[in-house]
């Protein structure tokens, strides 16, 4: 009799890219040996691929090691579920030969990358305070949870009543798609790819808070008696009513664009007021850099555009990993720093960009068998 928990805590460790090498060759043995492990294997990498497994990886705190990253996944109950439930109607399959096809999927070639965040959400996923994830597709839709109504449609977000569970949602915008919500008050966000906001589902208190990272635009609904509080990684916007851009996508600055109303940013001892038409380049231990902006320019990706200029390879491909959710490699490490001059239209396929690129004679790409995109 095999030991599941054991196959499926290797399983996982292997997943996660944390398996020893002691306990990589106990699994190879295993699954040479037992058809029961390659059935509990084949289950667990095939369970990755849905949109709510794919949703609680994403929602779970980046700064997680992947040590606690997977023991919190070895809690989730519908693993256990899966593989027992497959388990058994693949024992039933072992008995028949001729029906062993309808069960039992072949081991997906490679291993997935050890980053959580690798494992790609493909729709944007709302997670309540109570736990429960909304996967929120392109079409209409409206879901009653509770006294909660959850309605989307045309990639936009409502939420209207109150939610069971204390504390704050959740919602996770994937690379490669965008969301509006409108919250409780009246204000609309619109998230740009590979962002994610948390926020209450009603303003109960005497202020309106949520935290961002990634790239937003802010629509604040105007109400003098309770400010508007953005938290951001690194520092913190107060407005009253205003529209403004935020982006934290870079890891060592947070870039705040003001267009119009005004805003006060905080940040360790740094206290800016922002006038309309100015943003500010927050960076830790730096004097802030406030400057004139062009909003066609910056605000270009909420119409779907990315305007660059004199911007090297390795911005561009960062770009196109949250656009369109795909891994670049450099085959040369020195063609990063190249710079380019353009925009890159989210409409047209990713190749009409590319073969633009291509065309001036100083880049050259292919994609691989697994779609990885080369840079030569």
């Amino acid at each position: 009799m095999i030991d599941e928990t054991q196959i499926e805590q290797l399983v996982l460790d292997e997943l996660g890219g944390i398996i020893t090498p002691e306990d990589s060759a106990t699994l190879k043995k295993l699954l040479e040996d037992e058809p029961e492990a390659r059935i509990i294997r084949n289950t667990i990498y095939d369970q990755f691929s849905g949109p709510e497994e794919q949703a609680f990886l994403a929602l779970l705190p980046e700064h997680l090691p992947v040590e606690k990253v997977w023991a919190k996944i070895r809690k989730r109950k519908w693993i256990r579920v899966v593989i027992r439930t497959t388990l058994s109607l693949a024992l039933l399959a072992l008995a028949a030969p001729s029906v062993y096809i309808l069960f039992i999927k072949p081991a997906k070639p490679g291993r997935p990358t050890a980053f959580v965040h690798g494992l790609s959400l493909q729709t944007v996923a709302l997670q309540l305070p109570d736990g429960e994830v909304v996967n929120l597709g392109s079409t209409q839709q409206q879901v009653q949870i509770g006294d909660l109504t959850v309605n989307a449609q045309q990639k936009q977000l409502s939420l209207k009543g109150k939610s069971a569970g204390k504390g704050l949602a959740s919602i996770i915008v994937p690379p490669g798609k965008d969301y509006k919500i409108k919250l409780a008050d009246g204000s609309e966000v619109q998230l740009n790819s590979a962002s994610q906001m948390q926020f209450p589902v009603t303003f109960d208190g005497n202020t309106r808070e949520v935290t961002i990272q990634g790239e937003a635009y802010l629509s604040i609904a105007n109400d003098p008696t309770r400010p508007f509080i953005v938290r951001l990684p690194k520092s913190t916007v107060q407005v009253l009513g205003t529209e403004f851009n935020v982006n934290t996508y870079d890891k060592t600055f947070e870039q705040i664009a003001l267009v119009k109303g005004a805003i006060k940013l905080e940040a360790d001892s740094t206290t800016i007021m922002l006038k309309p038409g100015f943003s500010v380049k927050y960076q830790q231990g730096q004097d802030a850099a406030v400057e004139r902006f062009d909003a066609e320019e910056l605000l270009a990706w909420r119409v779907g555009t990315y305007v660059f200029r004199a911007t090297t390879i390795d911005e561009l491909c960062q770009v196109m990993k949250r656009w369109y959710g795909i891994t670049v490699v450099y085959d040369n490490p020195n063609t990063g720093q190249r710079r380019f001059t353009g925009y890159i239209d989210k409409s047209r396929p990713m190749r009409h960009f590319l073969d633009d690129l291509e065309f001036t004679g100083h880049f050259n790409y292919y994609f691989d068998n697994d779609s990885v995109l080369h840079i030569k």
